[in-house]
């Protein structure tokens, strides 16, 4: 554990103000399309018929059948888009690490005809929460900044945000969750490094991903917020790190 602090024993506040404030960089596009349709605030369809999934982050979604049914701001960031593309526009995409999902969708960021990141303007406005999958993190730090500053501010999806404590986390709760709660104990293992929350909650940080959170500083009694997959393991309640983009405070 000794180790692990010096490693990693930049206070994370500075690196939570770094990335606030940080500023997506100027890329080159890759690919030149043509939009034929959005189908909700983070994937469009292209004239040629490929479904686009922007990366990086996730909007609530639209019930197609029962629109009224749909999730909260569903439908806010369907118009959002609506605001800055429209059918026969030129888009641009430039992409990542991975290029297609399992569900055979084109993962890209996706830019409107004058340069606008449209995920990153779904962030600033609170109608979509960052998400990493597949390594495609190229700009979370930024990324990250707009959706803090979002959530301060209370925007959208973040207008009654109430993660869940800790301490009271039951059974039932299991799936993509936000809980909060202060490091009880810091412990390790052979393959891992594992944080407890309020004495309840396991985190745990594969030592192969610890690169990944350079700079970060975990300490007992130090407040955090996290969003992740929570699972049952033994019993209890289980979340397991796997990019810094899941620590919001």
């Amino acid at each position: 554990m000794r180790l692990f602090i010096i490693l990693f024993s930049a206070l994370y506040i500075s690196l939570y103000i770094s990335y606030a404030g940080a500023a997506c960089p100027a890329v080159t596009w890759q690919e030149t399309v043509t939009l034929k349709k959005i189908n909700d605030g983070d994937t469009v369809t292209l004239s040629d018929g490929r479904l686009v999934r922007f990366i990086g982050i996730n909007t609530p979604e639209i019930n197609h059948r029962e629109r009224h049914k749909s999730e909260p701001f569903a439908i806010d960031a369907k118009i959002l888009l609506e605001k800055y593309i429209n059918k026969g526009d030129k888009l641009h995409l430039v992409f990542d690490k991975q290029r297609q999902d399992k569900y055979g969708r084109l993962l890209a960021y996706v830019y409107s005809k004058t340069g606008r990141n449209l995920a990153l303007l779904q962030l600033q406005a609170g109608l979509a929460e960052q998400w990493v999958v597949a390594g495609n993190d190229r700009f979370w730090s930024c990324f990250q900044g707009a959706e803090n500053q979002a959530r301060a501010a209370k925007k959208g999806i973040w207008s009654s945000f109430t993660p869940l404590s800790a301490t009271d986390l039951k059974k039932s709760d299991q799936g993509y969750l936000y809980v909060t709660g202060k490091i009880s104990n810091i412990s390790e293992d052979s393959k891992n490094i594992l944080l407890t929350l309020d004495n309840h909650l396991m985190v745990k940080i594969k030592r192969d991903r610890l690169p990944l959170f350079a700079g970060i500083n975990f300490s007992r009694q130090q407040s955090l917020l996290l969003r992740g997959r929570l699972t049952l393991f033994k019993g209890k309640p289980y979340l397991a790190l796997y990019h810094p983009v899941q620590i919001l405070h």
